[in-house]
């Protein structure tokens, strides 16, 4: 693996959300992943940030929830296509994802949450704060479109602390 600059892959995870990427979370003894299409990429607290959300329901929430990283691995030849459609339908609660998927788990020091070494970019983010999503305060169109369910989105902001590229 390659240690980029996040400038260096901004446009590149930006245009390759849609298609999806997998959200990796490890807490205490637990460990799932899921496909994410929606996050958000900045720089907050004069630290890169990349934010994602996990819907209440999800089992990845309760991981989430008390962990204190996460990655994001992308795919950007579609290579995990068939494992992004199955972490996106199943639940971790019901399968073991990285059996099933037959997906490597890879640790970086200090961060408890490994990447997916099928993927070929990976961001390694360290939580800096969550938030719940207040129903109250979104707009009517996002919440008639998204939310009808009412199954809404905690936010994790990460700060990213490496991005990595397979060479």
């Amino acid at each position: 693996m390659k240690e980029l600059h996040i400038a260096q892959v901004s446009e590149k995870v930006i245009n390759q959300l849609p298609k999806g990427a997998l959200l990796t979370v490890k807490s205490n003894d637990k460990l799932n992943t899921m496909t994410i299409g929606w996050a958000a990429l900045g720089r907050i607290w004069n630290k890169p940030i990349l934010t994602v959300l996990v819907r209440f329901s999800r089992y990845t929430h309760e991981l989430i929830t008390d962990a204190d990283s996460f990655t994001v691995s992308f795919s950007m030849d579609e290579s995990l296509k068939q494992a992004m459609n199955i972490c996106g339908t199943k639940s971790g609660r019901d399968i073991d994802k990285f059996k099933e998927c037959g997906l490597t788990p890879v640790y970086v020091d200090e961060v408890e949450s490994p990447y997916i070494a099928e993927g070929d970019l990976h961001f390694i983010c360290k939580i800096v704060y969550k938030n719940t999503m207040e129903p109250e305060l979104l707009s009517e169109e996002i919440k008639n479109r998204w939310y009808k369910d009412n199954d809404y989105h905690g936010i994790y902001y990460g700060e990213v602390v490496k991005v990595l590229v397979k060479e």
